[in-house]
Parts: structure tokens; C-alpha cells; sequence
């Protein structure tokens, strides 16, 4: 079972090509979470990764106000030719994957 969060994306025009995918895994004395740092995955190996069972993920939100990261909304995968990632339809725009950082000017 793998729990990940999803804080970006790289994009060629606006098609969504490349997920920033960090791993959620347990602290070393089991009291808390540890996310690891975020690794570039093209968008086939983000949906194979999250198409396994018992996987999960959620956006990843940084908060100017708090200057802190949080768990967003859930991201599932749709089966379409091909599959495809999309978040709950709960009508929060920023925590939509289209509307995640890109990336692709930085990275």
C-alpha cells in the first residue's frame, strides 16, 4: 500500500505530460508522516502507480498564508484510451491537478 501526494505538474501547452509525485510513508517512532521529495513522473507512470491497489493520492497545497504544505483533494484514476488522473469533482479549483504549479519552467 503506497500513500502519495502530488504537488505539481510539467506541462507542453496544456496538456498535463509530467506529475511531481512525492511518497507519504511513516516517521521513524511511528507518530507521524514523512513526505519525501517530489520526483518527476511522466504522466503513463503516474496513472500505472496509482492504478495499483491499495495506492492512493492526494494534491499537494502550499498555503502563502500558513507558509505550510496540505493534503488536497483525492485524485483518482479514470478509465478512458488512455487512463487518466482526475481529482474529486468538488468544485475547489486549487486543488484541481490542472491548477498545480507547472513546473516546467522551473525544473
Amino acid at each position: 500500500m503506497g500513500e502519495y501526494r502530488i504537488s505539481g505538474v510539467w506541462k507542453s501547452g496544456n496538456v498535463i505530460t509530467h506529475y511531481a509525485v512525492h511518497t507519504r510513508t511513516r516517521n521513524a517512532d511511528n507518530t507521524g508522516y514523512v513526505l519525501g521529495q517530489a520526483v518527476k513522473m511522466t504522466k503513463a507512470s503516474t496513472v500505472a502507480l496509482l492504478d495499483q491497489p491499495n495506492n492512493s493520492a492526494k494534491t499537494y497545497l502550499w498555503s502563502y498564508q500558513t507558509a505550510l504544505w496540505s493534503a488536497g483533494s483525492d485524485i483518482h484514476v479514470v478509465d478512458g484510451n488512455p487512463k487518466f488522473l482526475r481529482t474529486n469533482h468538488d468544485g475547489v479549483l486549487k486543488d484541481n491537478l490542472s491548477h498545480l504549479p507547472d513546473y516546467s519552467w522551473v525544473w
